[in-house]
């Protein structure tokens, strides 16, 4: 009777355990996949080693188009240009032959921003040759930036600085928890370096997809 009573707590112990093991598991997947604002600046998948994705650099202030006006706003590319700025290292990593400036150009002289100079993401990937189509634009998750930059594809995050302003940059790449980011502003200049160096969370996420060229065209804002 008592090696069946310790055989019967051996299995009620080895089933609670299985049951808190996939808790745990369950817990951290929903963690991992579940999008949510804001987002911690770095976590997710462990990245053994450092992987950094073929991103050029691009500084919305550089003298080359920095004083250009944002948009239909009275702002300048170098003032609030980050968005813009942000996009053109995105689509130049594909092969486009853009930079901050053309790309907002480009914007400019086919409605892709918003009044307030917002921009439109659709119309920022259908810059010639057309190479991307905007496939997501919402809450961001661990599971989709790890994902991308599996697959290769940098992805654009809008985060908060301390001052209250918005910034975007580009995540283009990841070692052990730290997504590593191109900045398109001042801090930039240093190359690529930890979000987490920041030390603000990630508020919303946007990526592209890259496509056969001209497969993507912008027919102006929604009416």
């Amino acid at each position: 009777m008592k090696k069946y009573r310790v055989r019967m707590t051996a299995r009620r112990i080895f089933s609670l355990a299985a049951i808190l093991l996939l808790a745990v598991l369950g817990a951290t997947a929903w963690y991992w996949i579940e999008p949510r604002s804001p987002l911690a600046p770095s976590g997710g998948l462990y990245f053994f080693g450092e992987k950094v994705l073929d991103v050029p650099q691009f500084f919305q202030g550089d003298p080359r188009w920095g004083a250009d006006p944002l948009g239909p706003t009275p702002s300048t590319l170098g003032a609030e240009g980050c968005a813009v700025s942000s996009a053109a290292m995105v689509l130049a990593s594909y092969g486009a032959d853009v930079d901050p400036g053309r790309l907002n150009a480009f914007a400019i002289q086919h409605g892709g921003y918003t009044p307030e100079g917002w921009l439109y993401w659709e119309a920022a990937a259908a810059y010639p040759p057309a190479l991307a189509r905007k496939a997501y634009e919402d809450k961001p998750s661990f599971a989709l930036i790890d994902l991308e930059l599996l697959r290769g594809n940098p992805v654009i995050v809008r985060i908060r600085l301390p001052s209250g302003t918005t910034h975007f940059v580009v995540i283009a790449g990841k070692h052990g928890f730290d997504y590593l980011i191109r900045d398109p502003g001042g801090r930039g200049s240093r190359g690529i370096y930890p979000l987490a160096d920041i030390g603000r969370p990630i508020e919303a996420l946007r990526f592209f997809e890259k496509t056969t060229p001209g497969a993507v065209t912008w027919n102006g804002p929604p009416k």
